[in-house]
C-alpha cells in the first residue's frame, strides 16, 4: 500500500471517528442541504456522508471503494494548484467542460488518466457537461469515474462520482443517477443565472 494511500485511510480513520469538534460519517439517507444552502439533492439510503463542511463527500462502503462528491466553484479564482486554468462568466458548457478537463488530469494521483466521454448534459435541468475517465491510482488501481457539472449564478455545480472500474463502478452507477436526478440549485443562484442570460 503506498505511503498516500496509508495516510489516507488514517485520515479516513480519524474522521469515522465521533470527535464533536471536527467532521465525522453519518447516515445520509433523504434530503440534504448543504450550510451553505445553495442547493439540495437527495442522498441514496445505507450511504453515509462527510458531515462538518460545507462540500458534500457521500460513500456506501467508504470513500476507497465508491464516492460521490459535490463541489461549487466560483468563476474568476484558481480551481487547483496545478493549473491556471479558471472559470469565468458566460462560458459555454464545452468551455467549462474543458477547464475541468484540464484540472482533474494535472491532478497528482491520475496516472495515465484517459477521457472516455466528453458530452452534453443536463443538471437540474440545466445545460451542462458530462465527462467520464479512467486513469489508475498510486497503488496502480484502475479507476472510474463521472463527472457533471453546469454554470449557474457565477458558480459551477460539480457532482463527482468514482470508483474501482472492477465492480464497484457499475454497480453503484445507477444509484448515482438517481442522486443527480434530485440535484436543484438553490433560489438565488437559480435567479441570477437567467438573470444573466
Amino acid at each position: 500500500m503506498s505511503a498516500t494511500r496509508k495516510s489516507l485511510w488514517a485520515l479516513t480513520a480519524i474522521l469515522t471517528t465521533s470527535c464533536a469538534s471536527g467532521p465525522r460519517w453519518v447516515a445520509a439517507g433523504g434530503a440534504y442541504t448543504p450550510p451553505s444552502s445553495r442547493y439540495t439533492l437527495q442522498l441514496p439510503q445505507g450511504w453515509k456522508r462527510l458531515e462538518g463542511q460545507d462540500w458534500l463527500l457521500t460513500s456506501r462502503e467508504g470513500p476507497f471503494l465508491q464516492s460521490l462528491a459535490v463541489r461549487v466553484i466560483e468563476v474568476g479564482k484558481p480551481i487547483g494548484s496545478n493549473t491556471k486554468k479558471m472559470l469565468a462568466r458566460g462560458m459555454l458548457p464545452q468551455e467549462a467542460a474543458e477547464v475541468i478537463q484540464n484540472t482533474i488530469a494535472s491532478s497528482p494521483g491520475m496516472q495515465g488518466m484517459q477521457l472516455l466521454e466528453n458530452a452534453p448534459a443536463e443538471l437540474d435541468g440545466r445545460p451542462g457537461f458530462k465527462l467520464v475517465f479512467g486513469y489508475k491510482d498510486e497503488d496502480g488501481l484502475k479507476m472510474k469515474a463521472v463527472v457533471y457539472g453546469v454554470l449557474a449564478g457565477g458558480s459551477l455545480y460539480q457532482l463527482t462520482y468514482r470508483a474501482p472500474e472492477r465492480y464497484y463502478f457499475e454497480r453503484d452507477l445507477a444509484t448515482v443517477e438517481q442522486v443527480r436526478a434530485t440535484f436543484r440549485i438553490a433560489q438565488p443562484a437559480a435567479a441570477q443565472a437567467r438573470g444573466a442570460n
